[in-house]
């Protein structure tokens, strides 16, 4: 195998120019599995992305996060919140200091990520029915964080008040029932659907994994393409020259779905809800589309690190004109008309509604017109840049 960086010795290469559709296929394959660059992009990218993803994200949840307790009421109820901190999945109380200069220490250190602070007349305060406070100084820069520790402090919070306002119904002689009614009259039972764990990696990894496919595509094709900028072509049918390579394309990156799809989704737990024909229905459309528009970029490249190195920065944009990252309703409507035009845009949405939401074609029809239409435009232009080029290389 060669690098990605390496010439390839063309003439070690037995490549049979035909019009058979079937010869097509095959050359292409040759020609991916001959050259270590473009399979490590095209073949096996995107499995070792997905998996690493998936690892990095795969406890989907953030617990036991460090936090450092202030408490100057020194109470039973000041207890009372604290063993709530300390029993609670989401935070560890890691600390216990004396006052807030310790713990700003802590907190700024990243000994801790966040403090909760208890003051003085907490207690008297509860007893006597008046409002009680616990200050919460939580870092807004680590969301995920941020989140577990605000959640945990609030839940623990509602769960005491609750309990003292029935131990006080109680008392003024309410049965345990009738407090229970009054303290909440209206009963919650939640159930989170399509992602239960609340995980970020839920969220973000059908995202991710569509970005993946259009990003190895364009610098895969484009390596490929340079390559074959090399081979002195018979004239061949354009149409059927570029069927026979979506098709290649098709197979490899059908097969890399159907593996994570099958077997890394379930490993990790990521929700999986969609029916599967609409599932390969998308993505037939999308690979066709991403690889059209790969395959026409390819012809403007003389280099082979030029893809790489043109097109690897460009995969946070698009994933952000995605909408995984910032919802695409803030952005500017010039930025979400620019991010249409990727392939990348419409298959995510739809993805992620089909496939983790359980939606139908029908429920996401707006992106798969959209999709449609991408499909048609870069099927086109690879079409006559791939007839440019064979015409080019005929004349040669």
């Amino acid at each position: 195998m060669k690098l990605i960086g390496e010439e390839v010795d063309m003439n070690n290469i037995n490549i049979k120019q035909s019009d058979s559709f079937l010869n097509i296929i095959r050359n292409e394959f040759k020609l991916i599995f001959s050259d270590g660059g473009v399979l490590l992009i095209l073949v096996f990218a995107m499995l070792i992305y997905t998996m690493i993803y998936s690892s990095a994200y795969g406890n989907e949840v953030v617990e036991s996060v460090a936090i450092v307790v202030v408490d100057e009421d020194n109470s039973a109820e000041s207890r009372s919140v604290i063993n709530g901190l300390r029993a609670g999945q989401r935070t560890a109380v890691r600390y216990e200091v004396a006052n807030m200069t310790e713990a700003k220490e802590l907190f700024y250190t990243r000994g801790a990520h966040g403090i909760i602070f208890i003051p003085d007349g907490f207690e008297r305060d509860v007893l006597a029915g008046n409002q009680a406070n616990i200050g919460v100084i939580l870092d807004g820069s680590h969301l995920l964080l941020y989140r577990q520790v605000l959640e945990q402090v609030t839940e623990d919070v509602l769960s005491l008040g609750a309990s003292l306002e029935v131990m006080r119904l109680v008392a003024n002689g309410a049965d345990d029932l009738a407090a229970m009614d009054v303290v909440q009259p209206i009963i919650y039972d939640g159930h989170i659907l399509h992602n239960p764990s609340m995980g970020y990696g839920s969220f973000v990894m059908p995202s991710i994994v569509v970005v993946i496919i259009q990003q190895t595509l364009l610098i895969g094709l484009g390596m490929l393409g340079v390559r074959r900028k090399g081979l002195q072509l018979t004239t061949l049918n354009p149409i059927k020259s570029i069927v026979a390579k979506l098709l290649t394309y098709i197979i490899i990156y059908g097969i890399n779905l159907t593996v994570i799809l099958a077997i890394i989704w379930p490993i990790f737990g990521f929700p999986y809800e969609g029916a599967t024909i609409d599932v390969v229905i998308i993505f037939t459309l999308y690979i066709i589309a991403a690889a059209s528009l790969g395959l026409t970029l390819s012809h403007l490249f003389k280099r082979r690190e030029a893809p790489l190195m043109l097109l690897l920065w460009s995969s946070v944009p698009v994933l952000l004109l995605a909408g995984v990252s910032y919802p695409k309703e803030a952005f500017p409507e010039w930025l979400y008309l620019i991010g249409r035009v990727f392939p990348s845009s419409s298959a995510v949405n739809a993805y992620v509604n089909i496939g983790t939401a359980g939606a139908s074609l029908i429920d996401v029809s707006e992106d798969l017109i959209v999709l449609i239409a991408l499909t048609l435009v870069y099927l086109a232009l690879a079409i006559v840049a791939e007839h440019k080029a064979l015409h080019k290389s005929s004349m040669e």
